[in-house]
């Protein structure tokens, strides 16, 4: 594709990327086939094709429009677009650039505006989200049925002391990122993980309670909060990996991707810029070290054999990790179900179920349907935002992956 940037465009940091993007786009068209909004809607310029058009106009000169805005904000980043490209397009590179032109040139109507802001000022805040949700559980008779069904769970927190006293002995240490949801409404998830991890001989080291990845404020109109928030994670992990900690695991897929995007997130940043491609290069999701210990990993007593796996967009598209945490799963003895849109967005996307809520529901009912088809006992996930969306939707358990399994001592 033929592109000529605009005079003012021609010296920002992300002229060069964006160029070289465009020209990559020979707009085959192979993208809309797997594109969740084009499927629900049918509009060129909610694909990305279109939204490819739409963004090298105003690269080009054209003035940025709320209608421009509306066909960007509709994209759920899920990446499968990538996947699916011919010519490696990175389209949601593309996509960052044309939503912070937007931000820098264009305000929002004040309802959405704020209502972003309020997302990230409580979900950035792990003390005041767990502090509203109660509140919200504790006076939930008083709340709609609709608004009643979509509160998300509150999670038991458990200290740590004894487990870290346990874990000692090991040699060998992981980083956990807690994350800002997660730890609020699932943190079992972490404690299943740091479980297995220390049985295997791994000691885990958690990240300090406040520490979100920054994907909330990159895709909500904060890029750089996002920076802020990535460099206070680096300051905190850098020191435990120069005394010999070999990854940092992110239970999260959303947020492993996040971080996995901090080299080029911090590109421009001279103090931080060689840490960030380190910290990105040793970041793990939990398959990339269990994968290697299948044969001492079980199913936990108690649980349905035939299940349904929901992978991410984050795994599957972001981190490129397609059919290793299925394998792992049937390997440690569980039946899973077949799909026929298992490539498809489930709606969640980080906010976006609370920013496109009807877009978002479609997509839910669609892969709830698609993953009950086969009548499973339980679903499993790798990603909070999907767990806690799926589950809104249905009355089949959903849980994280990890969750399921445990290791079995017999191999050990």
């Amino acid at each position: 594709m033929q592109v000529k940037l605009a005079e003012k465009y021609r010296l920002q940091p992300y002229a060069k990327d964006s160029e070289d993007i465009l020209r990559r786009c020979v707009h085959c068209g192979f993208c809309n086939a797997t594109c969740p909004t084009f499927q629900l809607l049918g509009d060129e310029l909610d694909g990305p094709r279109g939204r490819i058009y739409l963004i090298k106009q105003i690269l080009e000169g054209a003035s940025p429009t709320l209608s421009t805005r509306k066909h960007l904000d509709r994209c759920l980043t899920c990446q499968s677009c990538e996947t699916t490209c011919p010519s490696g397009v990175k389209y949601s590179r593309l996509l960052e650039t044309g939503r912070q032109i937007h931000d820098e040139t264009l305000s929002r109507p004040i309802k959405e505006k704020w209502l972003r802001i309020l997302l990230r000022s409580i979900l950035l805040r792990p003390a005041l989200f767990r502090t509203l949700l109660t509140a919200g559980h504790s006076f939930s008779f008083l709340l709609p049925p609709a608004i009643k069904k979509k509160l998300p769970p509150l999670g038991k927190s458990s200290p740590d002391a004894a487990e870290e006293t346990e874990q000692s002995k090991h040699a060998r240490t992981l980083i956990m990122l807690r994350g800002c949801a997660q730890q609020v409404c699932a943190p079992e998830i972490n404690r299943s993980a740091r479980d297995i991890f220390n049985q295997l001989g791994f000691h885990v080291i958690e990240s300090p309670a406040d520490q979100c990845c920054g994907a909330l404020s990159q895709h909500n109109d904060a890029t750089e909060e996002a920076r802020e928030l990535a460099r206070k994670n680096i300051d905190a992990w850098w020191p435990l990996l120069e005394q010999g900690a070999e990854s940092i695991v992110v239970t999260a897929s959303g947020c492993a991707t996040m971080v996995h995007d901090y080299g080029h997130l911090l590109a421009d940043d001279v103090n931080y810029s060689d840490k960030a491609h380190r910290v990105a290069e040793l970041c793990r999701d939990p398959i990339e070290i269990l994968e290697v210990f299948q044969k001492q990993l079980r199913k936990k007593t108690g649980l349905a054999d035939h299940i349904s796996f929901q992978a991410p967009c984050t795994q599957q598209h972001g981190l490129q990790l397609q059919g290793q945490v299925e394998t792992l799963l049937s390997n440690a003895g569980f039946s899973l179900t077949q799909q026929n849109i298992g490539h498809l967005c489930c709606g969640s996307a980080g906010s976006y179920s609370v920013l496109q809520p009807a877009l978002s529901s479609q997509l839910k009912d669609n892969k709830l349907q698609d993953l009950t088809r086969d009548a499973p006992g339980l679903i499993a996930t790798a990603n909070i935002g999907c767990l806690l969306h799926l589950q809104s939707g249905t009355d089949i358990p959903v849980r994280h992956w990890l969750q399921l399994i445990e290791v079995d001592r017999r191999n050990t």
